[in-house]
């Protein structure tokens, strides 16, 4: 499940008596064959307002109800919504305090042809009890009870002395009231929750081990499905208390059922309520007395689970075995939650003081979280009180002051959200690292008994050294000095930071990427409705740190992830948008040099943050490019001289600044072409706008004409050539691939759909392309046939580089006798000289961007001709073999030796010579 900043479903009316008056919300049911069932609706009832109901789903204001002004509720109200054939029914009912404790109820009828609803309203008053009604309930029924009844349900109410009563539908009849004997058995107990739940569900989870009580409940009912009882449940508390213990707290359960007759004759209480089980909750180990005021009871019909929520957190109490056991709870001592409500089995979302957040109740870890600030009501010192959760929605709802809010619990894998399967929650993967007691260590100080733990398995030395760079750390991101930053990190290795200077911890690098990295809030202005309010940021630059942290790969955004999130717990970051390190990057160096710093590194980053990566470079080129242009015109112009000499060194700073980003470019399109075509043509689809994916083409059919690989040597290149557009250079393979996922990145759709502004540039590219296309299939062509003239040249120049590869390896084996100093100093000058003969028959020369290496032969240089200008190969097509050597390795233990001169003439006696003639005869 994800957690993010609520929606604003609707704003509540205000009670007429703000210091007063309070809001009731309560749940809104259909009927389905006498089954109930949750609509995707809440009744709203405000003192001295009205009574609301609202859609969740929607959302919108469904329908109101006035009330007078003196009116007060006393409890949640209870809506039920019914389609009879055409019309739709609507009955609301509430239990009014004031001016007289009564039941009132609101029927609104529509759809029978008439263009306005009909409403109408009626009331019962209570005048049997003066204590205040706590629940409001329906209680399905048969509509052949009574030949003049139409709806098949009754109203259940329940007051605080334990008194139960029940209604007729349109409160005209009260069928019976009473206040059963079990309930009055604690005299000293008052009932402070009330739950009515379907025989259907309570077989299901309740009475899934306690066939006994469903025996019982059922009565002499033999029929499955029909007249089936309603099971209530009454949770009651020592009357007076302002402590309670969970040992004190009773639940009684009861069958009620389905039908009951108005004639009084059934004055046996169990055919009204029959008494089925009552129980004392057991004593939570930690937990010896609860406030009873912040105390609050829910229960979960999936699971039989009687939850129990309060200022320090949640305990859940499984109903349905023989004897109530605690099946999960967390306990924080420091927290104040204004509401907490469970979501799942294994989940619990709860308001604290400064952060809501998602809970798991099974390994005590908090799984996502948001900070109260993030919540934007009309009251801001109003606590966030939870009202129900609609699972198939994943919304949780809300209240804060006057505002109704909706917490979209869904999770961000739209794989997920399409699927009919629910993601399962309460892993121990996800628990790991989230702790509740780790994250309320960590908002405060570190305890002294995990800093003791901690030094237990360090030596007096390594501890005073690590406190040490913790505290040189520390003190230069407060002061923001990089050098001290790189200089503690310096003397904690005791070595210049170099990639190989010694094997370092994986938790240290995260370590100092924490102090580099942060997150910040952001502005008003930056912040949107679906965006986080937090971005990525970089705190200081230590240029020694960050260069080692990217040559051993250590810096790439997966652990830039890991080192904020732990240095902001006890928050749950959502994942990080994608392009948050480049994006940081960019925001702390404009001039992209950061950027190309961290793409130079072996760390692999992923497509979508390169495409990121790959459109700042392309704004940024676009932009220098034009100022470089309109800069050139101005000189061009006839400015004045001092004038035309600021203007030369702004060009010249562009053309530097032009150069930066071109190797970041090329860089960039290096990185991204490790990645499968698919995953670039995805991201860049996803990432770069269809003018910067033309830019792209642009770049790449520029690289590809100045490489060398398709332009004829007596052809000029296409446009004029910028030498900085080509460093680093991009192979053929990267060139044409990218090319290719850029075109498809952009689609047939996207060539066609352009606008009328475009279609002459896209004709000339189209046709440029085209042009280049056939050029490549040219040169392929003409390739193959110079590669079968050439074929015997290349396979003599093979054979020639590897004798003189074969050659140099024994020269610097010889080379390698430190004895031989004489020898050596001798053999120099000849060497030297070879070496810049080699040097003049091998010359470089550039053709449109193409580097060539130009080899002349040494007969040439020496004025011969014909066979002695090596103009004509071998028959043999290979290398003259090289002379012997004068010395020669041990293969046993690879000391070098001086060969003798008898050995020498031997191996000159076995070579054989260049061509050599065998007659053979028959």
């Amino acid at each position: 499940m994800d957690l993010q900043p609520p929606s604003l479903l609707a704003q509540l009316p205000r009670p007429l008596h703000a210091s007063t008056g309070s809001t009731h919300i309560g749940e809104v049911y259909s009927l389905t064959e006498s089954k109930k069932r949750k609509r995707y609706e809440v009744v709203v009832a405000v003192d001295g307002e009205a009574v609301n109901i609202y859609n969740i789903q929607t959302p919108k204001l469904v329908t109101s109800y006035a009330v007078p002004p003196q009116s007060s509720f006393s409890c949640r109200p209870c809506s039920v919504r019914r389609k009879l054939g055409s019309s739709v029914k609507r009955q609301t009912y509430g239990a009014v305090n004031r001016p007289e404790r009564q039941i009132k109820s609101f029927v609104e009828e529509s759809g029978n042809g008439s263009s306005a609803p009909t409403i109408s309203s009626s009331s019962f008053s209570v005048k049997d009890s003066n204590s205040p009604t706590i629940f409001v309930g329906i209680i399905p029924t048969t509509a052949s009870e009574d030949n003049d009844e139409k709806d098949p349900f009754d109203v259940l109410t329940v007051h605080q002395d334990g008194r139960v009563r029940r209604l007729s539908s349109d409160l005209g009849t009260q069928r019976w009231s009473v206040r059963h004997s079990e309930i009055a058995k604690p005299s000293a107990h008052e009932v402070h929750a009330c739950f009515l739940i379907e025989f259907e569900d309570a077989k299901k989870s309740l009475f899934k081990r306690r066939q006994d009580l469903a025996a019982l409940a059922l009565g002499n009912i033999t029929d499955s499905g029909v007249d089936e009882p309603s099971i209530l449940l009454l949770v009651s508390h020592p009357a007076n208390s302002e402590r309670i213990s969970p040992n004190d707290v009773k639940v009684q359960m009861f069958s009620v059922p389905a039908n009951a007759s108005a004639s009084g004759l059934a004055v046996d209480e169990s055919q009204r309520m029959r008494h089925l089980l009552t129980v004392n909750m057991p004593g939570v180990d930690g937990l010896e007395t609860l406030e009873s005021r912040g105390v609050r009871w829910d229960f979960h019909s999936g699971s039989a689970g009687l939850n129990l929520s309060f200022e320090q957190g949640f305990i859940n109490f499984d109903l349905s075995q023989y004897s109530p056991t605690v099946t999960s709870q967390f306990i924080l001592e420091g927290e104040q939650f204004s509401s907490l409500m469970r979501i799942s089995p294994q989940t619990v979302i709860g308001a604290g003081k400064s952060l809501i957040a998602l809970y798991d109740t099974q390994y005590q870890s908090v799984q996502r979280s948001i900070p109260v600030g993030d919540i934007q009501a009309s009251v801001s010192s109003e606590k966030t009180a939870f009202i129900g959760y609609f699972a198939k929605l994943g919304i949780a709802v809300a209240s804060k002051g006057s505002s109704l809010l909706a917490f979209d619990l869904s999770p961000s894998n739209t794989a997920f959200g399409s699927s009919f399967k629910r993601p399962r929650d309460g892993l121990l993967i996800d628990a790991i690292g989230r702790g509740i007691g780790l994250c309320d260590a960590r908002s405060e100080t570190p305890s002294k008994r995990r800093r003791t733990e901690e030094q237990l398995a360090l030596t007096s030395a390594e501890a005073d050294k690590w406190n040490q760079l913790m505290n040189g750390l520390e003190a230069s991101k407060k002061s923001k000095d990089a050098d001290r930053f790189d200089g503690t990190v310096k003397e904690y290795f005791g070595t210049q930071l170099l990639p190989t200077s010694q094997p370092i911890h994986p938790e240290l690098p995260i370590l100092l990427l924490s102090k580099i990295f942060s997150w910040k809030e952001t502005t008003s202005d930056e912040r949107m409705s679906s965006s986080p309010s937090f971005r990525l940021s970089v705190d200081l630059w230590p240029k020694l740190t960050i260069n080692w942290l990217v040559q051993l790969g250590y810096l790439c955004a997966s652990n830039v992830e890991i080192a904020v999130r732990r240095s902001f717990k006890p928050r749950i970051l959502p994942r990080l948008p994608t392009g948050s390190l480049s994006q940081a990057l960019i925001d702390a160096d404009p001039s992209l040099r950061r950027l190309i710093v961290v793409l130079q590194g072996p760390a692999p980053a992923d497509t979508d943050e390169l495409a990121y990566g790959l459109r700042a470079f392309l704004g940024k080129a676009r932009s220098y490019s034009t100022t470089l242009e309109e800069t050139a015109k101005a000189i061009t112009s006839g400015a004045e001289d001092n004038s035309k000499t600021s203007m030369e060194l702004i060009s010249s700073d562009l053309q530097t600044s032009l150069a930066v980003t071109f190797r970041g470019l090329n860089t960039n399109l290096q990185k991204l072409h490790d990645y499968p075509i698919s995953s670039i043509t995805n991201s860049l689809r996803s990432t770069l706008s269809r003018g910067e994916l033309v830019s792209l083409i642009h770049h790449l059919r520029l690289s590809l004409a100045t490489g060398g690989y398709i332009a004829r040597f007596t052809e000029n290149p296409p446009t004029p050539i910028i030498p900085s557009q080509t460093k680093p250079k991009l192979d053929l393979k990267t060139i044409t691939d990218l090319l290719s996922a850029s075109i498809d990145a952009i689609g047939p759709s996207g060539w066609i759909s352009a606008n009328s502004s475009d279609l002459e540039p896209d004709a000339d590219l189209i046709a440029d392309m085209k042009f280049e296309i056939s050029a490549a299939l040219a040169g392929v062509e003409e390739a193959t046939f110079l590669k079968g003239i050439l074929k015997e040249y290349m396979a003599f120049a093979d054979t020639f580089s590897s004798n003189e590869d074969i050659s140099s390896n024994k020269e610097t084996s010889s080379k390698a006798v430190s004895s031989k100093k004489a020898k050596k100093s001798s053999r120099e000058p000849a060497e030297a000289h070879a070496e810049s003969k080699r040097s003049h028959l091998v010359r470089k020369e550039k053709l449109n961007g193409a580097e060539l290496l130009v080899f002349t032969s040494a007969g040439g240089e020496d004025g011969a001709d014909g066979d002695s200008a090596g103009k004509i190969l071998p028959l043999s097509l290979k290398a003259p073999t090289p002379a012997v050597s004068q010395t020669k390795v041990m293969k046993s233990t690879g000391e070098v030796k001086p060969r003798s001169g008898r050995e020498i003439g031997l191996l000159r006696r076995k070579q054989v010579g260049k061509y050599s003639f065998e007659r053979l005869f028959v």
